[in-house]
């Protein structure tokens, strides 16, 4: 990394590191601290807002001669920009400043996650993957705001054609009803014209543009045909607004099932590295816990050992939890994301044993059970085709590609035998239980979200369904 860049993350971290101060100083609520608190804050609201305009300035400088560095700033200040970094932070100055202690630690915590992920982002190796990511978020976050633009054109189209047959059938139309359907109108062309300008953005879709543009002449027509008392003219221009808005909806739809199969490759290999990570990391906490484990009830020191692993396991849930929204966000897998899903939570259930000083038989055989399930996940994958045009399977019901169903069945059926293993008697119940109530409140929340094990096999046989079925 560039020294351009290296400032850049300093200043991250920097920020980071001030912020922290500020969470474990609300933590302890003392308001006696609240004006160093507002002091500290103001220090890294300014700082962040510096750090944004020079990542700005940084970036068109370096365009030429570090076109990735240049890259990566203009990616990180764009997200810092989406995320709203600065304003979350502002809004913790006014909650310390009203002494309200308890929502700012909340709240930093949170913007101190999202500097984890700028910093992240700048210091990433495969630049080419966090290109192609933003371009399918950028995707997805434009074909949702179209279906909603889709979705309230077909609402005034139909609401139109309500006002022409009562114009048909002689009947007074009130022109504030005309009035309010051209003001509907007009704000669903601007919505289709901000699509637009997101689109253009993006880049390589002119196709699309053009249509959204054409969808937004017919709006615009339309405003017309409501403004002079002639909807069902304005129906007629309507019905083509949404003949091109789906037109366009299709083209976004094509684009990122393009990206999404260009991804595909890469995503497999950082889905393979973080597994293997995930199981290197387990093990050598595994093979620490028994080691500690004879010794727990006469050492004191052994105890303190066995709890500073707590942390350790955190972060291999960590590592579990940012695989997960990978394999989500690329639609990698179906089956694979539920099942990271299952094993974050047994994997924060250990770190709360860990963190109460617990690791008897019970805990390392979860320990263990946690590496089976990485074992079994990463043999898996190995194995699994990515495109499936690669698959020599003439299987017409699953698209042609039988490898790749048969590795999502396996990790159905791993997930089936764990939630049958996990129909035990109640000491292993109050056990768990007894582990969560160790963990912080955020880590205790997330086990919470997670659903009933069945219902989740539930769900993922029918997404499998859904995309391998004709």
């Amino acid at each position: 990394m560039k020294a351009i860049s290296r400032f850049v993350i300093g200043s991250i971290g920097l920020a980071m590191l001030l912020l922290a101060g500020t969470r474990s100083a609300a933590d302890d609520k003392s308001v006696t601290e609240s004006d160093k608190l507002q002091f500290t804050q103001k220090q890294v609201q300014a700082l962040m807002q510096e750090l944004q305009e020079r990542m700005f300035h940084l970036a068109e400088l370096t365009k030429q001669a570090e076109p990735d560095n240049s890259t990566r700033l203009v990616l990180a200040l764009r997200k810092a920009r989406e995320q709203l970094i600065v304003e979350e932070m502002r809004e913790i100055l006014e909650r310390l400043g009203k002494k309200d202690l308890s929502k700012a630690t909340d709240d930093t915590k949170e913007v101190l996650v999202k500097l984890d992920e700028l910093k992240k982002l700048l210091i990433a190796t495969d630049l080419e993957l966090q290109l192609q990511l933003e371009r399918l978020r950028q995707l997805q976050a434009a074909i949702r705001q179209l279906d909603q633009a889709i979705k309230v054109e077909k609402e005034q189209k139909s609401e139109s054609a309500r006002l022409a047959e009562l114009k048909k059938k002689g009947s007074e139309v009130k022109p504030q009803s005309l009035d309010k359907a051209k003001q509907d109108q007009a704000a669903n062309r601007k919505r289709t014209d901000d699509v637009a300008t997101a689109v253009k953005a993006i880049g390589q879709l002119d196709p699309a543009v053009q249509s959204l543009a054409s969808s937004s002449q017919s709006m615009s027509a339309a405003e017309s045909g409501l403004g002079s008392g002639k909807p069902d003219d304005a129906e007629a221009q309507q019905s083509d607004a949404v003949k091109k808005l789906a037109e366009a909806r299709s083209l976004l739809e094509k684009e990122r099932q393009r990206v999404i199969q260009e991804l595909e490759q890469q995503v497999k290999r950082v889905v393979i590295e973080n597994l293997q990570d995930m199981l290197d990391r387990q093990t050598a906490i595994r093979h620490a816990t028994e080691s500690l484990s004879p010794n727990l009830a006469k050492q004191r020191e052994a105890v303190i050992h066995l709890q500073q692993l707590a942390a350790p396991e955190q972060r291999v849930a960590a590592i579990c939890q940012q695989t997960m929204e990978l394999v989500n966000e690329t639609e990698f897998s179906v089956t694979l994301g539920p099942a990271l899903e299952s094993i974050e939570k047994d994997m924060l259930v250990v770190s709360g044993d860990l963190t109460g000083g617990r690791g008897d038989r019970h805990v390392i055989e979860s320990e263990v059970a946690i590496e089976q399930d990485l074992k079994d996940l990463l043999e898996t994958f190995k194995e699994m085709p990515t495109f499936a045009g690669q698959s020599d399977s003439q299987c017409s019901g699953c698209k042609g590609n039988m490898n790749k169903l048969l590795a999502e069945l396996k990790v159905v059926r791993m997930m089936q035998m764990r939630v049958n293993k996990g129909t035990v008697d109640a000491d292993a119940e109050a056990r768990r239980a007894a582990a969560i109530a160790e963990l912080p409140s955020e880590l205790r929340d997330k086990i919470g979200k997670l659903r009933d094990g069945q219902e989740t096999i539930r769900d993922a046989v029918n997404r499998l369904h859904e995309r391998f079925a004709q």
